[in-house]
């Protein structure tokens, strides 16, 4: 989205200074409304909302609030916090819950990432008490260093009502009631308590107490039942089903039970195209079902069951119902189910609205549920029920903008299906923010290091397998394909960091080919565990450390590479080839006519767009070129010492064709085609291995009908006794032509004169050796057929 449309879906067209941070947006996490937040700051600086003399409001301290007031301050507005805790963050602060930034996001690349990956209130995965604690650190050192950033604690909002174009807040404070005028008010006071009926209030989901806890049970069969269908029921169920659960290590434990990419393959047909709240649970068996029997997953699920307890688990629609909550949560209870039914562990399914809760002397009961469909009228020792906050009470004080907002917001996210995604930090988000904070809260001894650092990070690609995925991933605030396709014209130099092995990228040489044809501008650096083969690829390759990149996880796109490499080369020979043109000479040629390089760029610049067309054919025309020994494709190495010698070819081969015509061709051998069918050879090789082309002295050896050689001036191809020629003797079991020996341009004196010299004698030379190749095969020919 751009910054028009993300403010669009922040305010109600009837407030325009009024903005929300989520609150109906399905899907939401800590980590997603950090990052709603840091988008909303910048698209309200970025279009220029905010004017110097405005004062702005953000209500509720909680993970986008805190997030968005930092946010605002680093880009130079005024801004107060209000809450009604005495700290930023209190509902998670002591909490031994986990908080995990990308788990939800599952099969998302990069959702196992333990950091969260921002460049303003960053974090990394822990308890509720652990994450809370390092972010007040973090906020407290940014409060502290801006003087235009205010926490008022201790604050809670009564009144928001508009004053001429401000808007008026009440808050009540330790002292009374105050009123404050601000331009601008950013509503981020959560999602309220969980919705309560009648005798059950629900504890919160962070409360440290919440019941489905990992001890043991004191009487065995205690009786168990958690209502709803989203992440937190799901995440309930699966707590009070494993033993001793903990939700990440759980997860990777899950994940690493499944050698390939089966899973995810299977999460793609069953959600991709799956409607909101559509039923899936069919396509769970269908598609996930024999996957976890054909490796095993049942069986190795079911020692991890707890026993000690009786599961009810009941849902208003269906209990998998797509979009409600995460897909990896929908796959691991499904699991769970199906290997408690194979260990004979009963798990009660009900379904219905809960009505309302009853206390009884054995329990609690729930009104409006059924067991298939006779109602169900058992009690329950414990009942968690987890039917989502109770928004609207929770924005009380606001509640005629709240209506207005989800009036606004209800067809929008219908329409624009895009909008309910997870949010993803941009790159021009992050750096802005990075740099700013940097600049403003890192302290004076550590700010140029920091900026350093951040610089140089922007220029590290890693390429790794993704362990949620089992894919290929590269990091980086770059593309690989984007690196590669500036190669040796980048402005810094960038490093790429491999963690796999050379066998597990298909473009390993090419990436190889990509360093060495930069010119210094890509470093290629190998992970230890994986640096012994690239070094048979790459003598000397640096070696890169651990990975450290927080950018978004994207597939890894190798397939630019080669062509981009073969781009860098065709640059590298245009300059050559330009240079010549300019200075009348070339080394080792020497001199050449002005007429000559005159036709000689004509063709070039013709040719260039020809190869630029066709990478194909481009990469086989240049493979010949720089290398004759072709038995397995041998494409240009990335040397750059060889590149003088190719320019030197192509000099040759497009003054040739100003009096034989060629064409760049795709053929087994050579690379140029002429006359009818005939093949040439155009290289600046000057080497087979460790020995001369001029071993090469028999014609099908070559395997073509002409050599242009600007390397070498001592190729000589004769026909061998038994060839067929004039008054030669044919034999009897010959039946057909056999080749002799090609046309030869090479940098021998002959040539070098006449590229020196007239150009209608370097036709005339050139129109002589293909005349007399033409000659010695009509004599052949001729024979044969005698």
């Amino acid at each position: 989205m751009d910054h028009v449309d993300l403010i669009n879906a922040s305010q109600t067209p009837s407030a325009k200074a009024v903005y929300f941070v989520g609150p109906f947006h399905p899907r939401i996490t800590f980590y997603s409304q950090q990052v709603r937040a840091l988008r909303l700051a910048q698209a309200m600086h970025g279009l220029d909302l905010v004017k110097a003399s405005h004062q702005i409001a953000v209500v509720g301290a909680g993970a986008a609030g805190s997030t968005l007031a930092c946010a605002l301050a680093l880009l130079d507005k005024q801004v107060t916090l209000y809450d009604p805790a005495s700290q930023i963050l209190q509902l998670q602060s002591a909490s031994s819950r986990l908080l995990h930034p990308h788990i939800y996001e599952w099969p998302t690349r990069g959702s196992l990432d333990d950091r969260a990956g921002l460049p303003v209130m960053d974090w990394s995965a822990g308890t509720g008490g652990i994450v809370c604690n390092a972010l007040r650190g973090e906020f407290s050192k940014i409060d502290v260093s801006l003087p235009n950033l205010t926490f008022r604690p201790s604050h809670k909002l009564v009144e928001i009502a508009p004053s001429g174009a401000a808007w008026q807040l009440t808050f009540g404070a330790p002292d009374g009631l105050q009123n404050r005028i601000f331009q601008h008010v950013v509503l981020a006071m959560g999602f309220g308590d969980e919705r309560s009926s009648g005798d059950v209030v629900p504890e919160d989901y962070w409360r440290p107490g919440s019941v489905g806890t990992s001890a043991t049970e004191p009487v065995s069969g205690a009786s168990y039942i958690v209502s709803g269908n989203g992440d937190g029921a799901l995440t309930e169920t699966l707590g009070l089903l494993v033993d001793g659960f903990e939700h990440v290590s759980f997860t990777r434990c899950f994940l690493g039970l499944f050698p390939g990419d089966e899973l995810r393959i299977a999460a793609d047909i069953i959600f991709t195209g799956a409607a909101f709240e559509q039923d899936i649970e069919v396509s769970l068996r269908t598609n996930l079902l024999p996957i976890l029997e054909m490796h095993s997953v049942l069986d190795r699920l079911r020692p991890m069951l707890r026993k000690d307890r009786v599961v009810t688990i009941n849902s208003s629609g269906p209990l998998f119902a797509a979009g409600r909550a995460s897909q990896l949560n929908h796959c691991m209870v499904f699991a769970l189910l199906e290997a408690a039914r194979g260990e004979g562990v009963t798990v009660q399914r009900t379904r219905g609205s809960v009505k309302d809760t009853k206390k009884t002397t054995a329990g609690t009961a729930l009104v409006g549920i059924s067991l298939g469909t006779t109602p169900y009228v058992g009690s329950f020792k414990h009942v968690v029920l987890r039917h989502g906050p109770d928004i609207e009470n929770r924005y009380a004080p606001a509640a005629t903008l709240l209506a207005d907002y989800k009036a606004h917001l209800t067809p929008l996210l219908a329409a624009t299906p895009g909008l309910a995604a997870p949010p993803v930090l941009d790159e021009a988000t992050f750096e802005l923010f990075e740099e700013l904070r940097i600049q403003k809260i890192a302290d004076y001894a550590s700010k140029q290091q920091q900026l350093v650092q951040a610089d140089e990070a922007k220029r590290i690609v890693e390429i790794l397998v993704d362990p949620a995925a089992h894919v290929l991933i590269e990091r980086g605030s770059q593309k690989l394909a984007e690196v590669a396709l500036a190669c040796e014209q980048l402005p810094k130099r960038v490093t790429i960091d491999i963690h796999v092995l050379p066998n597990q990228l298909p473009e390993a040489i090419d990436l190889v080919r990509l360093t060495r044809g930069s010119a210094g501008k890509i470093d290629l650096r190998a992970y230890p565990a994986v640096s012994t083969e690239w070094t048979k690829l790459l003598p000397g390759i640096g070696t890169a450390p651990a990975p450290t990149s927080v950018r978004a996880a994207q597939d890894y796109d190798g397939a630019q590479i080669m062509p981009s490499v073969d781009a860098c080369l065709m640059r590298a020979l245009d300059g050559r080839v330009q240079q010549a043109i300019a200075q009348g000479q070339t080394p080792p040629l020497g001199k050449l006519s002005a007429p000559l390089l005159a036709e000689v760029g004509k063709a070039w610049n013709s040719w260039q767009q020809i190869l630029d067309a066709n990478h194909t054919l481009r990469f086989d025309f240049l493979r010949w070129l720089a290398q004759v020994d072709q038995q397995a494709i041998s494409p240009w190495d990335g040397d750059y010492g060889s590149i003088q010698r190719m320019a030197n070819a192509l000099i040759m081969i497009m003054a040739a064709h100003c009096q034989q015509p060629f064409a760049p061709i795709s053929v087994e051998r050579g690379n140029l085609s002429f006359a009818t069918d005939a093949v040439a050879l155009g290289t600046g090789c000057e080497v087979i291995g460790s020995d001369p082309i001029s071993i090469r002295t028999e014609p099908d050896d070559w395997g073509v009908d002409a050599l242009i050689l600007s390397a070498s001036g001592e190729v000589d191809v004769r026909n061998p006794a038994g060839r067929v020629l004039d008054g030669g003797t044919i034999g009897t079991t010959m039946r057909a032509a056999r080749r002799v020996s090609p046309a030869i341009i090479q940098n021998t004196g002959y040539w070098r004169t006449r590229l020196a010299g007239d150009l209608a004698q370097w036709k005339e030379a050139v129109a002589e050796e293909f005349a007399a190749l033409r000659q010695r095969q009509d004599d052949q020919l001729n024979g044969v057929s005698k």
